[in-house]
């Protein structure tokens, strides 16, 4: 069967061969059978009890067989390697193996490949290459085929860690090394080989493209010179991802109710065995491309099944998570963090935080960082007071500095920050903290600090503490750039909650050096107490605005675009209505009208404008809306999500600039609202309130109750809100709208009852009258019961 290979090799890359699907009444007598299970993903967490498997489930897998002790306790160093609650424990039995020399050199290599594969799952990437690069680097006799596997296994876990020069060298190793195989034609091994072979090909042209920057995550590959090998590990799990991916499958995972599946369907362990299995073999093959694939896979899979045990679902939803992320699968990723906040078992992801919070404290890993940015609105003001003082205040352990160095645990920290700012009751703490970080060494993370800057509450902020930043701003410290422009954003933040001597500090900045930042503040400060500002400042700031327009029309003609900030067209715009003396109205309506302009570029300014129609002069609105088809873009820009989206906001302008006729407004709203992908169907719902005074009111509200049962939880979401732009209508109306409303209000997770909040505040503050109590007896219900804080805190003030 071998070939002069030993059990251990053969059990690691070709399990199948070793165990049959009926393998267990087989009787085969091997303790790498007990090895070929656990790579197989037969002995996971759903399979086995947790609290014993580690020890006891293998004696009645293989029932009275005799084990050699080293081989005994190799494969249950490899079985606790698999299991979360001990993985650490299996991971480091396994290195104690490979650097044991009474083992033999097999039992070793197949140590270290599963020890890395750990090591790599617990994210610690240091250790995961260290123990392949140990073992290679010392003499030990190992033959080719060992070593071969041992180089690809290092390429893969330094390209993990984004070495990719030392993970080339070690690709070129492995294909030099497999080469020189000699193992005949027939046997079990060869096919595999030949997959070891053409994965170390494959690496050398990914590591290549990656040096190069010319890597494609999932580019198009020709699958037909893959070795029989990758073609069935392929085929298996592609096959358990088709049926676990059809939407028939999705509903029943969703289905909290749904206990067991009927045994028509097939058993979703069989689904998560061979996406696990494939996982594992990827690994140990140390495929790149395959490795990534199959992590995006698995962990779709971990976050769209659901299981009973609450506990069981927060372990569940956090390997997912962790996952997605080992899979580049940005995308996927932050579908995964909506289905969190969205679906994940409130109570027991606040247990799970508290527990982060502990966990942080022995070893610092993005999993921790990302639970407590899921689980940030969770937490009670207080609480999140005592979180932020404990990230903030306590050393992070040395091993986890070195092991992950700035970038992997201060940026994950003040993200965690920025999502518990707005719930922090304490803003001089934080004010204190950021002062302290102006003017560091590394003013890439001024750009992390802002978040918290602009989320954070600084009508908590005492005036004390407001008058030490005044002292920071007049002492003209020299900094980095980075840090002026978090000066720039805390400076403006006191001034919007009504500092004095910030408005003069402003005012003296705004004399020496005007810039689109300043200008957008100054004009939005404008709306306040202090109009002085604008009084000012307003010639300048028009004359900035249209020499920034005209600078974007001329890099748009030769075909560049800019990477976003602060829309020139967008100031100029709300300047114009708030300092007729001093509009640019021809400036901005030869930026919209510029079909060479990009899409993002203009959908900014016509968002704005939609709702402030009546506030344009009626020649300027009529000089915009005069060709519509020139308002449109031939280019979407750098940013835009999608080439070929229509333009939502160039929609809902026209609506209500009442450019457009009913039967045009009717098959654009048809359009968007039977869009494929959610962001489509919500730019439908955006546009109902300017497309009612083309389409009317029934047709409006026809498609409106359409929209809150629409099968994405975001699309439900702003139609929860929009609805309250509809609370205006006549009597029989309103109380069909109300009821919807209160439906929408007990919804589950966070985003529909939050939507329908906004959406209540807006019609209140708009004197809509709310028809029945039942409205007033769903707000005390969240008021006294939600488990957000800030969805509380919003009923509690429509209840005022």
């Amino acid at each position: 069967m071998k070939d002069g290979m030993g059990d251990w090799v053969v059990a690691a890359l070709c399990p199948h061969d070793v165990v049959p699907i009926n393998g267990r009444e087989a009787g085969y007598s091997s303790s790498a059978t007990a090895l070929s299970y656990v790579i197989m993903g037969r002995l996971m967490e759903y399979d086995i009890w947790r609290g014993q498997g580690s020890s006891q489930f293998i004696p009645d897998l293989l029932g009275d067989l005799s084990m050699p002790n080293s081989e005994w306790e190799f494969v249950r160093s490899a079985l606790r390697s698999t299991l979360e609650d001990t993985q650490e424990m299996g991971a480091r039995e396994l290195s104690r193996i490979v650097s044991d020399d009474t083992f033999d050199a097999e039992l070793r290599t197949v140590s270290c490949i599963l020890a890395s594969i750990s090591y790599a799952d617990m994210e610690m990437y240091e250790q995961a290459v260290e123990i392949c690069e140990v073992l290679l680097e010392r003499q030990l006799e190992l033959d080719v085929l060992q070593r071969g596997l041992l180089q690809l296994q290092a390429g893969l876990r330094n390209a993990e860690v984004k070495d990719y020069s030392r993970a080339l060298e070690w690709a070129n190793s492995a294909s030099r090394t497999l080469n020189d195989v000699l193992i005949e034609r027939d046997s079990v091994l060869f096919k595999a080989l030949e997959g070891l072979q053409y994965s170390a090909q494959d690496n050398i042209d990914a590591f290549s493209e990656m040096l190069s920057g010319e890597f494609k995550l999932f580019s198009r590959r020709d699958r037909s010179v893959a070795p029989s090998y990758w073609m069935e590990l392929g085929s298996t799990a592609g096959s358990a991802a088709l049926e676990y991916m059809s939407e028939d499958f999705k509903k029943r995972i969703r289905d909290r109710a749904l206990r067991m599946p009927p045994r028509v369907l097939v058993n979703e362990d069989y689904i998560s065995r061979n996406l696990y299995a494939y996982y594992m073999r990827v690994q140990v093959a140390g495929h790149w491309h395959k490795y990534l694939g199959a992590s995006q896979q698995l962990g779709k899979e971990r976050m769209l099944r659901r299981l009973d045990d609450q506990d069981g679902g927060v372990a569940q939803l956090r390997q997912g998570l962790a996952y997605l992320r080992k899979g580049w699968a940005s995308s996927a990723y932050t579908e995964g963090l909506r289905l969190v906040r969205e679906e994940g078992p409130l109570d027991a992801l606040e247990n799970e935080l508290q527990k982060s919070l502990e966990r942080l404290q022995r070893e610092v890993t993005d999993l921790e960082f990302h639970v407590l940015r899921v689980g940030a609105p969770l937490l009670r003001s207080e609480e999140a007071d005592s979180v932020i003082r404990s990230l903030l205040e306590k050393t992070l352990p040395s091993h986890a500095r070195r092991a992950h160095g700035w970038y992997r645990t201060e940026v994950p920290l003040w993200d965690s920050v920025a999502a518990m700012a707005r719930e922090i009751s304490d803003g001089d703490y934080l004010s204190r903290r950021i002062r302290a970080a102006v003017g560091g060494e590394n003013s890439t993370e001024s750009f992390h600090i802002r978040k918290v800057v602009e989320i954070l509450d600084w009508s908590l902020v005492s005036v004390c503490e407001q008058d030490a930043w005044s002292e920071l701003f007049r002492s003209r410290s020299v900094v980095a750039d980075d840090w002026k422009s978090l000066l720039d954003s805390v400076l403006y933040a006191i001034c919007k909650v009504g500092n004095p001597a910030a408005l003069d500090l402003l005012r003296a900045s705004c004399q020496s050096e005007m810039t689109l930042e300043r200008a957008a503040q100054i004009v939005d400060l404008s709306s306040g107490s202090d109009v002085d500002l604008l009084e000012i400042f307003s010639a300048s700031i028009s004359e900035l605005c249209a020499a920034e327009m005209g600078e974007i029309r001329n890099q748009a003609k030769q075909g560049s675009w800019s990477l976003g900030g602060y829309n020139p067209a967008l100031i100029g715009a709300a300047l114009s209505i708030k300092s007729p003396d001093n509009s640019v109205w021809s400036d901005v309506s030869d930026f919209l009208r510029d079909p060479l302009v990009a899409k993002d570029e203009k959908d900014s300014v016509l968002e704005f404008l939609a709702f402030r129609v009546a506030d344009i002069p009626a020649g300027v609105l009529q000089g915009i809306c005069s060709d519509p088809d020139r308002l449109t873009s031939a280019s979407p820009g750098i940013f835009a999500a999608n080439s070929g989206r229509e333009s939502g906001a160039l929609f809902r302008f026209l609506c209500a600039a009442g450019a457009i006729g009913a039967d045009e407004a009717l098959a654009s709203l048809v359009r968007f609202s039977s869009g494929l992908d959610f962001a489509s169907r919500i730019e439908a719902v955006r546009s109902l309130p300017a497309s009612r005074r083309v389409l009317g009111d029934a047709l409006a509200i026809g498609y409106m109750m359409q929209m809150t049962v629409d099968p994405s939880v975001f699309v439900r979401a702003e139609a929860a809100e929009i609805l309250g732009n509809f609370l205006d209508s006549d009597i029989e109306n309103q109380r069909f709208l109300t009821q919807r409303l209160v439906q929408l209000l007990g919804s589950d997770g966070v985003a529909v009852p939050f939507g329908a909040l906004r959406g209540l505040l807006r019609a209140k503050r708009n004197g809509a009258v709310l028809v029945g109590s039942e409205v007033a007896g769903e707000l005390r219900n969240i008021a006294r019961n939600h488990s957000i804080v800030r969805v509380r805190q919003v009923a509690n003030s429509l209840l005022a």
